[in-house]
């Protein structure tokens, strides 16, 4: 089978960015990466916005997200059973991947928790992430209890969907600040 022009990219990219480590004693350094990609003959050349107006627009959107993913909320849940109060910290606004477009943006949690279908697609990019960090470090030998616990989650979701989505909607009647 004949690699394809993005394979072939990738590889001269993969290259590039070999040598840039190794003329760094093996560590491949952001900074040193664009100073090598400020060459024009460079592979890594065309990969960067070089109009400095554009990508002072481009950074202070990759900012904008930042801050939004920064900021955090406070959810209180009481057991009135066990006489308990659980607080979690999470963030207060998620990007689902249906709104991951310049037109799309962040919604608030509660937003996402409070609709079926958002809920649903925010669960369903969970999961997929969690099986793509499982792909990514599934070599380190010391996180096999973890990608266990992962897989034994990702078997009560799957087989708990209906159940899941009706503790979801029950969130609403936590206290959230």
């Amino acid at each position: 089978m004949k690699p394809s022009n993005n394979d072939l990219r990738n590889e001269q990219i993969r290259a590039a960015l070999a040598a840039v480590a190794a003329a760094n004693n093996n560590l491949l350094n952001p900074a040193q990466v664009v100073q090598a990609a400020r060459d024009p003959s460079s592979v890594l050349h065309t990969e960067f916005e070089w109009d400095d107006s554009e990508a002072a627009d481009m950074y202070r959107l990759a900012q904008a997200g930042a801050l939004v993913r920064r900021v955090k909320f406070t959810l209180i849940r009481e057991d009135q059973e066990n006489k308990t109060i659980k607080l979690t910290t999470t963030r207060a606004y998620q990007s689902r991947p249906s709104q991951r477009t310049p037109e799309g943006g962040y919604e608030s949690v509660e937003q996402i928790i409070a609709d079926k279908e958002k809920r649903g697609e925010l669960i369903d990019q969970v999961l997929k992430e969690l099986a793509a960090y499982r792909k990514r470090y599934s070599d380190i030998v010391a996180l096999s209890s973890v990608w266990d616990a992962i897989d034994d989650a990702v078997d009560v979701l799957v087989t708990s969907a209906p159940a899941r989505q009706g503790k979801a909607a029950q969130a609403g009647h936590d206290v959230v600040r």
